[in-house]
Parts: structure tokens; C-alpha cells; sequence
């Protein structure tokens, strides 16, 4: 199965995230994700944007239960996190992306075509792969979902 993917740079301006670091299986994201969700009502914060995912481990390498990632939203309001919720600011920052349609299952092969764009356009990537996530599971079919999947990174040169 061939995938046809855009792949283009961008600058991301500065962003403030609620967030959650979590270890575990992948499928505990959406319980994270409501959670965030829940806090944010209940403390009158805005979410300016889609949920998002940062991954510091690659899922087929490492067990689930071992898997380490970042979960949450954009807002726009200054606030104090939890013990759990934590409040960041992520500097201004270029990525090279695309927009996935597809299932989840597939997006090994997104990757491979970011890793390859990369090495053959004289970027370097710089930190953690983010996906953004437009729609759920919950929402459309899997052949619908939309995910747009961003590597930080430097121009060589």
C-alpha cells in the first residue's frame, strides 16, 4: 500500500501546553486526553487546539508498558498545572510535517517518509516526533482519521 503524503516545512510559533508525561501502552491516551480535558473545564482554562502526543519512546521497540510519552492540549491562559498536569512553554521552532489520512496502524509508514524527506532535504531533527490529532477513533471510521505528524528540526547549512 502506497502512501501519497505532502511533506513541508514550517515555522511553529510559540506554544503554552497542558500536558501529562505518561509511561504505558498508547491506549491509555484518550483517558489522559479526557482528563486534561475535564481539568481544563473545571479550571475555566481555553483550549486553543487539537490534542496532541510527543513520543520519547519508538512503540515498536520497546514493551507497552515501557512506552514514554507527552499528552495534551494548546491553551492560551496562564495557569498553574497539578501534580499531575504540567504547564510548559515550547519556543518558537521549525518541524518538517505532513497530514495523515488513515489508520493509526499505518503510521509507521508516515514516519519512514519524514525520515526520508529529512535525510535527503539537509535537515536535522532536533527532538521528539509530535502527532496532532484532528479527529478520534471515537469519531470516524479509522480510514478517516486525520493526523498530522511533525519532526523538529534544523536546516543544514
Amino acid at each position: 500500500m502506497v502512501i501519497e503524503l505532502d511533506i513541508k516545512d514550517k515555522i511553529v510559533g510559540e506554544e503554552k501546553l497542558a500536558l501529562i508525561s505518561h509511561i504505558g501502552p498508547p491506549e491509555e491516551m484518550g483517558i489522559l486526553i479526557e482528563e486534561i480535558a475535564y481539568w481544563a473545564e473545571e479550571n475555566q482554562v481555553k483550549i486553543i487546539g487539537p490534542p496532541f502526543a510527543i513520543y520519547y519512546s519508538n512503540p515498536q521497540k520497546v514493551p507497552p508498558e515501557e512506552f514514554k510519552y507527552d499528552v495534551g492540549f494548546p491553551i492560551q491562559d496562564e495557569v498553574t498545572g497539578t501534580d499531575k498536569i504540567l504547564i510548559v512553554s515550547i519556543p518558537e521552532h521549525r518541524v518538517v510535517y505532513t497530514v495523515y489520512k488513515g489508520p493509526y496502524a499505518n503510521i509507521d509508514r508516515v514516519y519512514d517518509a519524514l525520515v526520508k524527506f529529512v535525510l535527503t532535504h539537509d535537515y536535522d531533527v532536533i527532538g521528539s516526533p509530535k502527532e496532532i490529532y484532528f479527529n478520534s477513533p471515537e469519531e470516524v471510521a479509522a480510514s478517516e482519521l486525520l493526523t498530522e505528524v511533525q519532526f523538529p528540526v534544523i536546516k543544514k547549512g
